[in-house]
């Protein structure tokens, strides 16, 4: 079966897009199909929007992620490499390239948030482009036979929303983009003392978005209590303090900095996503390899990715630091429920947080796809 992969980013290439690309095309292809690569597509913007889009953002809000003068071109070239080629389905993560698609062939579209998603939690657009940015969205889902995605939370915004039939819709939460053969076969727990201090590992690069004030103040409060905790952010800079340093961000293709990265989530008793908003969460896939928990909140889909109670905990949205030291204490004062919550965080990732198993789910949509119908 041919598959026409349309890129977002270099497939090639891990350390782009959180690795999105990579793992979705190198899933395709180990499972035999016949793959052909469609971008991906860096032409600029066109000078007037690039003008426009100058204007609008001195009201303090972004512009069009997806400029129509690129969505184009992307188009233009999808709808010449399905003639040329004949694929029996398209896949992609990038909307612009069928945003002008008027071929036949099915198409498959993979997503983890669309903008009114990101705009209802955390508004960056302003109203009329967020409009103009859903019209977009609208005509790309209207061609896809299959709409993927990583959360329960958006699978209701695009039935509610963007009135997609159920069956078109597919949820997986979204695995972990390390290296599989980097990911070890068996935990060893004795790495996760609960002897001081209790190392909590927080992920992200957006300071205010992934609530990197929370797990700081949380930090803090333990400290305080008389817990001996450490806090690691990894991904950013700050203000170091005694009980809190700043690494990374590390790159998965350079050995040495991914063994440093593997390193944090192995010795990390706790992953802490304090976040604002946050689509899918591919950080607690990640810690999920190595049996680390996840402790964080109700917000956009890390309901899906975090299990609550058997990989982590999931507190009420907007929880402040005063919550997460609760639950923290409580589990450091009980060593078996930790351990056992390490095992169950394990499994979970053996079960369906991994691209071998979501790779042949991702397979078998993509046969459905093409069949007529």
């Amino acid at each position: 079966m041919k598959v026409l992969y349309v890129a977002f980013h270099d497939p090639m290439d891990i350390d782009v897009g959180n690795g999105m690309d990579y793992f979705h095309y190198h899933s395709i292809c180990d499972r035999g199909f016949e793959v052909k690569v469609n971008g991906p597509f860096n032409n600029p913007a066109a000078r007037l929007e690039q003008l426009i889009a100058r204007i609008y953002q001195r009201t303090g809000k972004r512009y069009l992620k997806y400029k129509f003068s690129t969505a184009w071109k992307a188009s233009q070239a999808t709808n010449q490499a399905v003639r040329k080629w004949k694929p029996d389905v398209i896949f992609t993560i990038y909307p612009a390239a069928l945003m002008f698609y008027k071929e036949s062939t099915p198409c498959v579209y993979s997503l983890d948030t669309t903008i009114y998603g990101l705009e209802k939690f955390w508004p960056l657009y302003g109203w009329p482009i967020l409009m103009l940015s859903m019209w977009q969205e609208q005509r790309v889902i209207n061609k896809c036979k299959k709409v993927l995605t990583n959360s329960e939370w958006h699978r209701k915004i695009l039935t509610d929303i963007y009135k997609v039939p159920l069956n078109r819709t597919e949820v997986f939460a979204l695995p972990s983009t390390l290296p599989p053969q980097q990911v070890p076969d068996k935990i060893e727990m004795g790495w996760k003392t609960l002897q001081s201090p209790f190392r909590l590992l927080l992920v992200g690069r957006d300071y205010l978005r992934k609530g990197i004030d929370i797990a700081i103040e949380t930090v803090r409060k333990l400290n305080s209590a008389g817990i001996f905790a450490e806090l690691t952010v990894c991904g950013t800079q700050g203000k170091e303090e005694r009980f809190i340093k700043f690494v990374g961000p590390y790159k998965k293709s350079d050995p040495g900095q991914l063994g440093q990265y593997l390193d944090l989530y192995r010795e990390a008793n706790l992953l802490i996503h304090p976040a604002v908003f946050e689509p899918a969460g591919i950080v607690a896939a990640e810690a999920a390899a190595f049996g680390t928990p996840t402790i964080t909140n109700d917000v956009g889909g890390m309901a899906t990715t975090v299990a609550d109670g058997e990989s982590g905990f999931v507190l009420p949205r907007g929880s402040p630091s005063d919550a997460y030291v609760q639950v923290i204490t409580r589990l450091i004062q009980n060593p078996e429920g930790y351990y056992a919550l390490c095992q169950s965080t394990r499994r979970r990732y053996e079960r369906e947080l991994n691209w071998d198993v979501v790779g042949t789910r991702f397979a078998d949509i993509l046969r459905q796809a093409a069949k007529p119908g």
